[in-house]
């Protein structure tokens, strides 16, 4: 029997499972052991035998002299089982390292596991409060100023309003006194506050709805660095009169520090609020009112002219219109 035979009778390949590793048959592996070291006391015992033949009395004295002679086998066998021994150690631990890995990389997995689930369960929450945040927009109700007008509803209510807002802000001709007294910055903060509160009323359950979604998204979010993210795409959500109308509610009431905070810290919110036409004077009246920082640009900011090679090429556009003119006339 060769090398190749020999392995064919110890290992065993599972039929039902091809990817599975080949196991060693124990039975086998046993009785070829036991075989082989039986063959080598016989072969020892048989040159002790033939070394001593004729072999001339048998007594017991003779015969425990005989047994001695196998001292060496005894040394042999007993070194092989130390070597054994370590053998096993060795593989013991080289499976404890196996089992180690697998640990790790299970613990890995979990962890991925977690966290996709955290994000699925927290972009469902967002979503769904997110859906929420439209119908009761939609579902908002305003009553008209005018006598016998109908209910304003949605977007329209918040427009009738905050027309009606501006048209008043129109009458105060100074603005928020910078460089002025505190009295004068409590002064103007009140006629704004009393001018909010007498223009906008609360939509509570809107609102509410809005508050809930920046809660969510600052308090649970799965991934603090995807916060940013997720503020970005409500914020997409607001049309003008949406942001304006949050805003004054900001202002007005002391229980939405959630959204006054999202202002003055989410570079999204920032950036969506600092262009809606809101003036600066009301930006600084809810930066002293609230003790918080927010940031305005205005919307030419972002042009790619500056101020002064823009109205250069708005002239050179004029004086090309009526040039134009002269030669059809």
């Amino acid at each position: 029997m060769n090398l190749r035979n020999c392995n064919k009778v110890f290992i065993v390949k599972d039929v039902s499972d091809p990817d599975s590793p080949p196991s060693i048959h124990i039975l086998r592996v046993l009785l070829v052991c036991f075989g082989a070291i039986a063959l080598i006391v016989l072969i020892y015992a048989g040159v002790l035998v033939f070394e001593a033949w004729p072999i001339g009395e048998y007594s017991i004295s003779k015969a425990g002299t005989f047994g001695d002679s196998f001292g060496a086998l005894n040394c042999l066998f007993t070194g092989l089982g130390f070597a054994g021994l370590l053998i096993t150690i060795f593989l013991q631990r080289e499976d404890l390292k196996l089992t180690r890995a697998e640990l790790s990389e299970t613990r890995v997995e979990i962890k991925l596991q977690s966290r996709t689930f955290r994000q699925q369960q927290f972009e469902e929450s967002f979503y769904r409060l997110l859906a929420l945040y439209r119908n009761n927009l939609a579902d908002l109700s305003i009553r008209s100023l005018e006598v016998g007008q109908p209910r304003l509803h949605g977007i329209n209510a918040l427009s009738s309003r905050l027309q009606d807002f501006e048209q008043a802000c129109m009458k105060r001709l100074s603005s928020f006194p910078s460089s002025g007294s505190k009295l004068d910055k409590d002064d103007y903060t009140y006629w704004l506050y009393k001018n909010c509160n007498l223009h906008f009323p609360r939509q509570a359950r809107y609102l509410e709805s809005l508050n809930s979604i920046i809660s969510l998204v600052r308090e649970d979010c799965y991934d603090q660095g995807r916060q940013e993210s997720y503020l970005k795409i409500l914020s997409s959500q607001f049309t003008i009169y949406e942001i304006k109308y949050v805003f004054y509610q900001a202002f007005l009431n002391p229980n939405y520090d959630s959204i006054r905070a999202v202002l003055s810290s989410s570079q999204s919110f920032s950036d969506r609020f600092s262009t809606s036409s809101i003036p600066a004077g009301h930006y600084l009246a809810m930066g002293h009112l609230w003790q918080i920082s927010l940031s305005q640009r205005t919307a030419n900011d972002d042009r790619l002219f500056n101020k002064e090679d823009f109205q250069a090429a708005r002239t050179r556009e004029a004086q090309r219109r009526q040039k134009e003119k002269r030669t059809r006339g």
